[in-house]
């Protein structure tokens, strides 16, 4: 018995120019596979956001199991793109049971079952097609034209825009020509240069050595473009950082306006916002390439943590996130180099930002800009009251405002001067506090409660001498409705020189829980004010504890450990039981030992507290005089061990 089959062949349509170009880094991917096609295996191809059709796509074209199906009719070769959503892996597991090659494309590697990563034979990172892949793919593809020039064009564009310009119908340099024609859209449609409008940096108040940094990049451009020194003498950029409000956009208008540049305004929301991955890139080195243009400028990149560290411990989007990063990297120090182009970057946290972009030649000088002091404070609302004639001498806006923004004063300005206008009237300090939050006098007992645990740390820290006690004060009245608030500060500044070995950082323990060591001597227990806020007592004694134990070898072990993430030290106690008993056995007898200090003082430490009660504020002179210690004094009461 014999039998017969008919089969109609065609002969097979060449790829599509992006498939073949994808199939070069498929192929290169798979290769060791490739070479043998009865061999089994598991890949797993991490692929650019919008691409994956296309890998699949190209990666199906080069699987070949001689046997594609079995017996049953069940396949044997597979390739399938990954959802966006979580996949089980039970259900992964019933479509590949029979399959000898299996290939998963995936834009994301999250969704991807862990059990299904570790059975991988290989998990392989795909990078753009290359020039010489181009070139390649032109010739499976059949694409005639083809250049080295034209190829390094299409490297800048999505898969996307070049399946839908570059077409079989289409001559080649018809597909290019839109392509160039797309891109000299795109940049008109791009925001110009921002006009440096308001003050220069020298008329502007609460900046501090972010002031003078300004000034003498200012007066280093001014001689550079006179060609007095070289671009190489002239620093690179800059982070800021400080708190919300502080004035970080409106320092970067002023520097553009001293420095006598245009500003080219930019941030990475603005950049994401434009598409996916090859999307916020090309955006990336548009705002790059646009700066150059207008050299000599300045690049402001807003919520620069929002790049991420490639290091850190947050598994989501890494590849995503390296990639943006490496691409920064790349725009920030390039081969060519960026010269009469200044980067700032402005962040509320800079402890989240890749290392690598604060080296030198990229934002290489870290500033700070802290919250403005009380004469930056009148300078600042003065210059948002524009000159108008006022009525008060402000004596009681200082106070009220302690720890207040710039963005805080000029809403207060904008306020004052509607409500004016509205009522006809001049502006005037009573007109100012009608239109602040409102504010109420603390009671008796929350005064002396307030002075006595200032009086704490101040005393704790002249008997033990860790750092040199300025001032002490208490504020009378506090902000209606607003959540926790200081109502009295201790203010230290560093002794220059000091050697810190592992009793300095006790004695600073001692004098952060001091406040709740003078609570727990005069009232029985301490109040809720001494923790709770990110910047509270317990918070900064409980991190200096886990430097002790961790990271400068004063604890059981030498080892160090850093931390990841925003909060490294928290990050370190949350996985580790025993580093949280040894923060909190040495907050403990460090706290016992601060009560047993006030205790033997316990006079000064009610005079203290009366004289903050009457004058809201004592200078650390005042302080020393009366426990009768000066500046640098060893501590009369021994500070404890060393390690």
């Amino acid at each position: 018995m014999s039998s017969s089959s008919y089969t109609l062949s065609r002969r097979q349509s060449p790829p599509s120019l992006v498939v073949a170009a994808a199939r070069c880094a498929v192929r290169a991917a798979l290769r060791p596979f490739l070479r043998r096609q009865n061999i089994a295996f598991i890949a797993i191809l991490h692929v650019a956001e919008g691409t994956s059709d296309y890998y699949r796509r190209a990666a199906s074209s080069l699987i070949r199991d001689p046997v594609p199906v079995d017996e049953d009719c069940n396949e044997t070769a597979i390739v399938m793109t990954v959802p966006d959503s979580p996949i089980d892996v039970r259900v992964i597991y019933d479509r590949f049971r029979h399959g000898r090659q299996i290939v998963l494309v995936a834009e994301t590697l999250e969704n991807i079952p862990s059990e299904l990563k570790t059975a991988a034979d290989v998990i392989a990172e795909i990078t753009p097609p290359t020039v010489d892949h181009y070139m390649a793919a032109s010739r499976v593809a059949k694409v005639r034209e083809m250049t080295p020039e034209i190829a390094s064009l299409l490297t800048g564009f999505s898969f996307d825009a070049i399946a839908s310009t570059v077409r079989g119908t289409r001559p080649l340099l018809s597909a290019v020509r839109q392509l160039k024609k797309s891109v000299v859209e795109a940049e008109k449609s791009a925001p110009l240069p921002a006009k440096p409008k308001g003050p220069r940096l020298e008329e502007v108040a609460g900046y501090g050595g972010a002031k003078t940094w300004g000034l003498q990049l200012a007066d280093d451009l001014r001689a550079w473009k006179a060609g007095e020194i070289a671009w190489e003498d002239v620093d690179r950029g800059a982070l800021l950082h400080g708190p919300p409000g502080c004035g970080k956009t409106t320092y970067a208008q002023a520097l553009a306006n001293s420095c006598e540049v245009d500003l080219v305004i930019a941030s990475a929301a603005r950049w994401q916002a434009t598409g996916h991955l090859g999307d916020y890139l090309k955006a990336m080195r548009a705002a790059f390439a646009q700066a150059m243009k207008q050299s000599p400028c300045l690049l402001f990149v807003d919520e620069f943590d929002s790049f991420g560290d490639r290091e850190g411990d947050d598994d989501h989007a890494r590849d995503y996130r390296r990639q943006v990063i490496n691409g920064m990297l790349e725009c920030l120090d390039p081969v060519e180099g960026r010269e009469g182009v200044v980067v700032v970057g402005a962040t509320n946290n800079p402890s989240v930002i890749d290392r690598a972009l604060l080296r030198p030649g990229r934002l290489e000088t870290m500033i700070e800009i802290p919250l403005p002091d009380s004469a930056a404070r009148v300078a600042i609302l003065r210059h948002h009251l524009r000159d108008q004639a006022f009525d008060g001498d402000l004596a009681r806006f200082v106070p009220a405002t302690r720890g207040w923004s710039g963005a805080d004063i000029e809403k207060l300005a904008r306020d004052a001067r509607r409500l004016s206008r509205r009522r006809k009237v001049a502006l005037s300090e009573d007109l100012l506090f009608e239109v602040m939050p409102k504010r109420y006098v603390l009671s008796e007992s929350e005064l002396r409660h307030t002075a006595v645990h200032e009086s704490g740390h101040a005393i704790v820290a002249v008997l033990l001498a860790c750092d040199v006690l300025k001032h002490v004060h208490i504020d009378r009245d506090a902000a209606v409705g607003v959540g926790a608030q200081s109502v009295g500060m201790t203010v230290f500044e560093p002794e220059v020189g000091r050697v810190k070995t592992a009793s300095y950082y006790d004695d600073r323990i001692a004098m952060l829980l001091g406040g709740m060591a003078a609570e727990t001597l005069v009232y029985g227990c301490h109040a809720d004010g001494a923790g709770g806020a990110p910047t509270s007592d317990l918070v900064v004694a409980s991190d200096i504890a886990t430097k002790l134990e961790r990271h400068f070898g004063f604890g059981e072990v030498l080892s160090v450990e850093l931390g990841t993430g925003s909060r490294p030290l928290e990050y370190l106690r949350d996985r580790d039981p025993d580093l949280r008993s040894l923060v909190d056995g040495r907050l403990k007898a460090q706290l016992d030992r601060a009560v047993s200090l006030l205790s033997e003082r316990r006079q000064e430490l009610d005079l203290l507290t009366q004289a903050l009660i009457e004058k809201g504020h004592v200078f650390g002179d005042e302080v020393r005089s009366l426990v009768g210690a000066t500046p640098g004094n060893t501590n009369p009461h021994p500070s404890g061990r060393d390690g």
